[in-house]
């Protein structure tokens, strides 16, 4: 597994499910997230955990072993005009863990759509996934850029999967408690 490569994650049979999971679900719209970063496309959270949630977690921790978790996944469901533009994903630095690295995968393909990363050139076929970097804590715009292109007719639908690492920047701070220093590896 190398960041940037794309990689079978899931069996089509595996995306089928999700895809109608997310159909089944209550979806968010989409909205202005902040002034140029627009998301129109409808997100569906998968609340329960995986049958693979720890192979996921093995998966990023082969690339770099500081997973401790993974958050909810998110299926991203982009009809044509819906998308998400140009940003990185930042992560609150006061947080004790932090978003260190971010898999996406093509549930469905549609014409047009797809996952773009700056300066990176690569196609998700069904099931394939990449995974990429988010900002670095207190850093904002230090991560990959990355957008969702809309799709010209059909639907695009991915799951997305942010995984996550202790954030040593806060830890740092609080490395002396009780004029003790603390083993911040811990």
């Amino acid at each position: 597994m190398k960041l940037y490569e794309p990689f079978q994650f899931l069996t089509t049979t595996e995306c089928d499910e999700l895809v109608d999971y997310s159909q089944k679900q209550s979806s968010e719209l989409g909205k202005i997230l902040e002034e140029g970063k627009v998301n129109n496309a409808r997100i569906t959270w998968v609340e329960d955990r995986h049958p693979r949630w720890q192979e996921w977690i093995d998966i990023f921790n082969k690339i770099e072993p500081v997973i401790e978790s993974l958050l909810s996944p998110q299926i991203a469901t982009y009809n044509p005009g819906e998308e998400r533009q140009w940003h990185t994903e930042g992560w609150p630095a006061h947080r004790p863990t932090t978003r260190h690295f971010i898999l996406t995968c093509e549930l469905q393909s549609a014409p047009g759509g797809k996952l773009e990363i700056e300066n990176k050139k690569f196609v998700l076929k069904k099931g394939q996934a990449i995974i990429f970097r988010p900002d670095d804590p207190g850093a904002p715009g230090s991560g990959d850029r990355h957008r969702a292109v809309a799709p010209t007719e059909g639907q695009r639908i991915s799951l997305t999967i942010w995984a996550m690492a202790k954030n040593l920047e806060r830890w740092k701070r609080f490395q002396h408690i009780d004029g003790k220093k603390t083993d911040i590896k811990k």
